[in-house]
């Protein structure tokens, strides 16, 4: 039933906000005139409760009256009709210095335009102030001084404060309702992932909103899968490189000239270690290795070990143990490629680990040519390369090193920075979160 009833509103934006100003108007207009009606019941001229009206109506009678029997009557019928207003004839003389005139208002000035005399006097019984009203033929009616009538509601600011607060309330539901699905748009965009697995955006809100959002789905499912074919076709022509790659190899290992064959072989690594890569940068940040307890300064010594066996110069700097969360596979590819890097480029490494404040903080220190500031942000870019001072060589990378480990990096919630050592050299250090 409410889905049939939300399909009769207007469906576009354009209609929903016309449907809202005149939902208002109508609301507005309809106390706007209620009010108008209490006013004149409740408070204005000739109404039930207008005592400084029945009073002077009171008095016009009673000087009009042609005796005193029909004085009591109108006495008699005003105590019945109003039973708040009090009235009677005086029972004496006025006392002396009671002669003092009251607080001028409309109805005194209404009063006296008969001809009649209006003073005021205190109360015998109470501290009220009564009216000692003189009629034209010299009768005197005692009367007690009815309140001040508060001041009516002027209709039109009543109309203009009421619209200001309805249109101000009106203007934040509509907002609310018409922006609601807006932000939850904005909010997927910023979480957009393509390789997570986040339910598709709701398709609700106006037409045109809706609309986005089933374009926004179509895309994200058309991108999840391009990127899910082009890691698939590469890793399958990787993995069918391997079968060639590996027969070359055997045969390059016939080759009777040493300079020839060693070459070659050169150029059969270098192409295992482009195809490696590659399948790497794809596979990062979708890897399905959980996060685990492991000690992070012993992962570092073996890293720094390997590549001392191998002969490079390479050193550990640190404490002996440091527990973190991570994804061991991942934080020691990383560090790897950065040390490899190092090695490549300047020679060797230093790999210092700290613990601090904010977090975890290892530093990849080599001794070699560095980097230029403004070239700093382009090498972290996947095949990118430095061109003067880091050339690409038979045993260098082929640019996916720093993109690889800045990928892996930001997965665990921290940052890769470049960072110039003095008098030479380059730091590569990995900032995580203490968490």
């Amino acid at each position: 039933m409410n889905e049939r009833l939300l399909s009769l509103l207007p469906q576009r934006i354009g209609g929903q906000i016309a449907l809202l100003v005149l939902i208002a108007i109508v609301v507005i207009q309809t106390i706007v005139t209620t009010a108008f009606f209490l006013e004149r019941r409740e408070g204005g001229p000739g109404g039930r409760h207008a005592p400084q009206n029945h009073l002077a109506a009171t008095v016009r009678l009673l000087d009009a009256a042609p005796d005193n029997a029909a004085r009591e009557g109108i006495l008699a019928a005003a105590a019945r009709a109003f039973p708040d207003m009090v009235i009677h004839p005086a029972a004496g003389a006025a006392p002396a210095g009671g002669d003092r005139p009251p607080a001028d208002s409309d109805f005194i000035r209404d009063i006296r335009s008969v001809g009649v005399t209006v003073t005021e006097e205190p109360d015998a019984e109470s501290d009220k102030m009564v009216l000692r009203i003189r009629l034209r033929d010299g009768t005197e009616l005692i009367a007690l001084s009815p309140p001040p009538l508060p001041p009516l509601i002027n209709s039109f600011t009543f109309g203009l404060l009421f619209f200001a607060v309805s249109a101000g309330l009106l203007a934040v539901w509509a907002a609310r309702g018409l922006t609601a699905p807006l932000t939850a748009l904005a909010q997927a965009a910023a979480d957009f992932d393509i390789a997570g697995d986040a339910p598709p955006l709701r398709e609700r809100g106006p037409e045109e909103v809706r609309t986005v959002a089933r374009a926004f789905n179509a895309m994200h499912r058309r991108i999840r899968r391009l990127v899910e074919d082009r890691t698939r076709m590469l890793a399958a022509v990787g993995h069918d490189l391997r079968t060639p790659t590996t027969r070359l190899r055997l045969r390059a290992e016939f080759i009777e000239d040493d300079h020839l064959r060693a070459q070659t072989l050169s150029d059969l690594d270098q192409m295992a270690r482009m195809i490696d890569s590659a399948v790497s940068m794809l596979r990062d940040g979708a890897a399905a290795e959980p996060m685990t307890r492991i000690d992070l300064a012993a992962a570092l010594q073996t890293i720094c070990d390997q590549h001392a066996d191998t002969g490079d110069a390479v050193a550990y700097d640190g404490p002996d143990h440091l527990s973190v969360t991570a994804r061991p596979e991942e934080i020691n590819r990383a560090v790897t490629n950065l040390v490899q890097n190092a090695v490549t480029y300047g020679g060797g490494a230093v790999v210092r680990l700290a613990a601090e404040d904010a977090g975890i903080v290892i530093d990849v220190m080599d001794e070699g040519p560095g980097i230029p500031g403004d070239s700093k942000t382009a090498m972290l870019a996947p095949f990118v390369r430095g061109d003067a001072a880091r050339t690409m060589t038979a045993a260098s990378g082929f640019g996916l090193g720093l993109s690889i480990a800045q990928a892996i990096v930001e997965a665990h919630g921290g940052t890769l920075s470049l960072l110039d050592r003095q008098p030479k050299g380059l730091t590569a250090r990995i900032a995580l979160p203490a968490a």
